[in-house]
């Protein structure tokens, strides 16, 4: 099939990219950030209730950075986990002076799950100025034996000196919906955003408008619109 093709391309560019340089150490950042509701691909992952999250990432000189960050989850009485834990690496280099692009890999981990929900993905990220166009494929999406890709185009830019418009829109493909909570008709779907940050006294502010076009089937409530709001800080 056309998805497991590019599949094996985004996943061989992927891998290449991380692990073929040598690395000499630069510096190690950190974050925290207290949420309304954890919201990924414009569906709640913490069934409507606050979520507490941060991490690490440790970068290199060279490009090379590696990554772990967490949140709590709720994903009702059938799931025995609570915890996100995402481990990360990545490269990411300039093309030119105004565009960039970032290539990673992500294994998601669901303590308590027995790797039932554990997953992986492969991800490309263009920046071109203040936009960004992402591509992601996963093998085994949210746990199941689908495979899906994730087309996503961002872009952000300054209503003042301090204050941004932030716009999110995303499209994804699964492989096989029988492995999955969608329904026929949204097993592929479309998401989007529409937020405001500013920073104010040390920390980040934001607030955001989530909403997909899935309108049927289990994720229904979890994927309607919403509106969320963040208080962030990198140290």
């Amino acid at each position: 099939m056309k998805i497991k093709k590019l599949a094996l391309a985004i996943a061989a560019i992927s891998s290449t990219a991380i692990f073929c340089s040598s690395a000499s150490a630069k510096e190690i950042e950190g974050n925290i950030a207290l949420s309304s509701e954890y919201v990924f691909r414009g569906i709640s992952q913490s069934d409507e209730d606050p979520a507490l999250s941060g991490g690490f990432d440790y970068g290199f000189d060279n490009g090379v950075y590696l990554g772990i960050w967490g949140s709590n989850v709720d994903f009702g009485s059938e799931s025995n986990t609570s915890t996100e834990i995402d481990l990360y690496a990545g490269y990411a280099f300039d093309l030119t002076d105004n565009i960039n692009l970032d290539l990673s890999a992500v294994y998601f981990v669901f303590p308590d799950e027995t790797d039932e929900l554990n997953y992986s993905e492969y991800i490309a990220t263009l920046g071109v100025g203040n936009a960004s166009f992402g591509l992601v494929f996963s093998p085994d999406y949210l746990g199941s034996d689908a495979a899906a890709i994730v087309v996503n185009a961002d872009y952000s830019f300054s209503l003042t000196s301090a204050l941004s418009l932030d716009l999110h829109v995303g499209y994804t493909v699964t492989d096989d919906e029988d492995d999955l909570s969608f329904e026929d008709d949204d097993d592929d779907y479309v998401d989007y955003s529409i937020g405001l940050s500013a920073p104010f006294k040390g920390v980040d502010l934001s607030l955001t408008f989530h909403n997909t076009d899935i309108d049927s089937g289990d994720l229904e409530d979890l994927a309607d619109e919403r509106v969320v709001f963040s208080i962030a800080k990198s140290f």
